[in-house]
């Protein structure tokens, strides 16, 4: 979704194999917000996805003490590498992002 200068992906429940597959008909740009595919998996949001998307913001949907162990040390670490200010609901809550077209906003209610 691009919404003036400001662009936000949502990757859904991508793994390796999705994110290759739009990778290979360049679907991946420059991204300001990524919604982190399947709640930081350690077979999504892969490191060719990120250095496509370099995302400046990764928000990550996920239960607190989930079962699945999600997100992933793994995942957390590609995020770490592009240097992505992370939002985890487990911690953060409700995070929602606003955007003006130009400038980008983060709220946090726990």
């Amino acid at each position: 979704m691009q919404y003036g200068a400001n662009k936000f992906l949502f990757t859904g429940d991508a793994e390796t194999r999705a994110e290759k597959d739009m990778l290979a008909v360049h679907l991946i740009p420059k991204v300001d917000v990524l919604k982190v595919s399947h709640h930081g998996a350690k077979e999504s949001t892969n490191a060719n996805i990120l250095s496509q998307a370099n995302p400046t913001y990764a928000a990550i949907s996920v239960g607190t003490d989930n079962r699945y162990h999600h997100p992933t040390a793994e995942a957390l670490n590609r995020l770490k590498k592009v240097h992505a200010k992370i939002y985890r609901t487990d911690e953060q809550g409700t995070i929602t992002f606003s955007s003006n077209g130009k400038n980008i906003g983060v709220k946090e209610v726990k």
